[in-house]
């Protein structure tokens, strides 16, 4: 009986963390173009307010500062408040250096598990941007709260002593 039960308790867990995995199949990339699309349509159904859609730009403060899409946010995945300044916007395309970049990759499947249901990729990434002419921004971003640490955002989790 303890056999039978624990048995059905191991399946029932892995049953259960099935349906919460992200993989590549969920992550989605658009082309410039497309990417502007969705920017430019604002998200939400007849039933809901519009929301502004946006774009994230996941690397270092320093590669945001020197150039990023306009309009774009600097959200780090070592960012423990960054995803939380995502929460009014519809859809989110995320970019990185170049194509299908691992930080734009980590930050959608990241954005996703947190929640987020509209999170895109620009297939091209930054570079894709440049190449295709589009306009350049510089400068920091004002909304973004630098931190004190870089390590992981699930890291930093203060613990008290007695």
């Amino acid at each position: 009986m303890i056999r039978r039960t624990s048995c059905l308790l191991m399946l029932t867990t892995s049953l259960a963390s099935c349906g919460k995995a992200v993989s590549d199949k969920d992550v989605h990339w658009l082309s410039v173009a497309d990417a502007q699309q969705a920017i430019a349509t604002p998200s939400g159904s007849w039933l809901s307010e519009p929301k502004q859609n946006v774009w994230v730009d996941p690397r270092n403060s320093a590669f945001y500062n020197v150039g990023h899409i306009p309009g774009a946010i600097n959200v780090q995945l070592s960012d423990p408040d960054g995803i939380g300044r995502l929460e009014p916007f519809g859809t989110i395309i995320v970019y990185g250096e170049g194509y299908q970049s691992p930080i734009a990759d980590a930050m959608i499947k990241a954005l996703i598990t947190e929640g987020h249901e509209e999170v895109k990729g620009l297939e091209l990434g930054y570079d894709g941007w440049i190449a295709a002419g589009q306009p350049l921004a510089k400068g920091s971003d004002p909304g973004r709260i630098s931190t004190s640490t870089t390590t992981d955002r699930w890291q930093r989790v203060r613990v008290e002593q007695d």
